[in-house]
């Protein structure tokens, strides 16, 4: 008896959930590639057709056509121990496509005082007023803007100076707020209070609702070009993303400074700013030049002590 290859996907993909997987964009990438092989009569997954697939459309970036074979190729593998007959092993690193990460935009104390106080120029006041509280709670914190946008006022705890963050794949953390930050928020929410109440979305925008990440994104656009703030060679544009990069980068050049155990910071990191992988965090080792120099210091001087 033929397996059923559709029944098989759909019970792959229920226990990899039940497992705490996200999965996004397996059904639909699942449900086309099976939906080619029912169109041709073909009732067995092999490693030609998991290519052709991979290679739909022609145009699309070899980092794209690495995802989609690793889709089937976790699909093949899990129909596989079913029935053998049923999908090839299909071998890892058939198509390779290395992510290349964006150079971040790195903001000095100076361009984060100078961008809060533009935004007296936006209209009407009170998006003025939630974009100075976005900024500074960006660069204070090192939230993702879309989690900062997220944040309802039950989130935010004044006496105890906390902030309950919701993150990438419903990861939840607490993280701690400096004083100044708990003041500047206590005085924005005496403003949105006026115009929303005392509870629902924390940054409002202008007709009282959650603020708009996309409209947040066209406002700070219109603060950079004000401030004159351009892309560095190499890099891209100053966006509200790389407040976050600018915390993890100020933070670990700190612990080099102070001295501290960097692997032992970045693990605090891990945890502070929801990654999902510590390479992830990791990687802000290479993100500024200044936190090279001092790695690189540090690595000599290490290996002076053996030499």
């Amino acid at each position: 008896m033929t397996l059923d290859l559709r029944s098989a996907a759909t019970d792959y993909l229920v226990d990899r959930r039940a497992r705490g997987w996200r999965l996004a964009d397996h059904d639909y990438l699942i449900t086309g590639f099976l939906d080619g092989l029912e169109a041709r009569g073909l009732t067995k997954i092999t490693i030609t057709d998991a290519l052709a697939f991979a290679q739909e459309p022609a145009e699309t970036t070899l980092c794209w056509q690495a995802r989609r074979l690793t889709v089937i190729r976790h699909l093949a593998a899990h129909i596989h121990t079913l029935d053998p007959a049923a999908a090839d092993l299909i071998p890892p690193h058939l198509i390779t496509g290395k992510v290349t990460r964006r150079i971040p935009y790195l903001y000095s104390n100076e361009q984060v005082a100078q961008l809060m106080s533009m935004t007296s120029i936006l209209r009407p006041p009170l998006m003025a007023a939630s974009m100075h509280t976005l900024i500074g709670l960006l660069a204070a914190t090192g939230l993702r803007s879309g989690e900062a946008v997220a944040l309802d006022v039950d989130d935010l705890d004044i006496d105890e100076g906390v902030l309950a963050v919701t993150g990438k794949y419903g990861k939840q953390r607490t993280i701690p707020l400096h004083r100044t930050t708990v003041e500047a928020l206590s005085a924005y929410l005496g403003v949105r209070a006026t115009k929303s109440g005392p509870i629902g979305p924390l940054l409002i925008g202008c007709k009282g609702g959650r603020l708009n990440a996309n409209l947040a994104r066209q406002a700070f656009r219109v603060l950079v070009d004000t401030c004159q703030l351009s892309a560095r060679p190499g890099g891209s544009v100053p966006r509200l993303h790389d407040f976050r990069h600018t915390f993890a980068v100020d933070s670990l050049i700190d612990a080099l400074r102070q001295g501290t155990d960097v692997d032992a910071r970045i693990a605090v990191l891990v945890s502070y700013l929801g990654h999902v992988e510590p390479a992830n965090t990791y990687w802000y080792l290479t993100a500024s030049p200044e936190l090279m120099a001092m790695v690189s210091e540090r690595m000599a001087a290490y290996q002076g002590r053996w030499s």
